[in-house]
């Protein structure tokens, strides 16, 4: 890394806010749901004045009692990752973010049309069509070397970025402070389509868990052909 990148930096965690109480979660669950206490205790197999002590920080349900409450609400309970940014201050160049690690952004987020003006070419353009791949890695430039952390972790997905990063148009120092992020997210592995470790479950995925599988009834067999038929002149009997 460049001298004087890290001079004066600061960092910015995201998607990590501190100390989040159950009860704070099972009450913003059930409004976002639009379910009344006693709705979600019917659901949840427990009695209205339970859920009542729960929101209101009476009592602390255990993560396995959450975890049903919450499903019952239509919801899951998750580990999200913590993506930590560097603000960095290189000489000759605006200041700019480095993240620690890099994320995915679900779709439809990440093929998004993104409205920002472009304040690297300075052009007329300030619509990006990130299903584009042109304009897609326009916009992660001007993001990389121009956006704040909230911009980015909302936009910027890690795997189309690994997949352009080396046609992107970055200042050296920027380059140098996102490539250990980058690097690590494609360390070489491999994985088999059939085999997982052990304990690893086979249907949960970094960003999805398979929840039902409906299997497609087997097709009907085909009718049999129709019999051929004969000419008047066929002379078998």
């Amino acid at each position: 890394m460049c001298s004087g990148c890290q001079r004066g930096h600061r960092k910015h965690p995201i998607g990590y806010r501190g100390r989040i109480d159950p009860w704070y979660l099972l009450e913003i669950a059930r409004r976002a749901s639009g379910l009344s206490q006693a709705e979600v205790a019917r659901l949840g197999g427990t009695s209205q004045a339970t859920v009542s002590a729960y929101e209101r920080g009476l009592k602390t349900p255990s993560l396995r009692v959450a975890a049903r409450l919450l499903a019952a609400m239509g919801w899951e309970l998750t580990v999200r990752s913590r993506v930590v940014f560097t603000e960095y201050h290189p000489e000759g160049i605006v200041a700019f973010w480095a993240p620690n690690r890099l994320w995915r952004v679900p779709a439809p987020d990440c093929f998004t049309t993104l409205h920002v003006p472009d304040l690297l070419g300075h052009t007329e353009q300030d619509d990006w069509n990130l299903a584009d791949l042109t304009d897609r890695r326009r916009a992660y430039e001007i993001l990389i070397r121009r956006g704040m952390p909230q911009m980015m972790i909302r936009w910027l997905d890690g795997g189309f970025l690994v997949d352009c990063w080396d046609r992107l148009d970055l200042p050296d120092p920027v380059r140098a402070a996102w490539e250990p992020a980058v690097r690590d997210a494609t360390r070489s592995h491999g994985s088999g389509v059939f085999s997982w470790t052990s304990g690893e479950d086979p249907e949960t995925g970094p960003l999805a868990r398979i929840t039902w599988m409906e299997f497609l009834p087997k097709p009907p067999p085909p009718p049999p052909p129709p019999p051929p038929r004969r000419s008047r002149f066929d002379p078998r009997p």
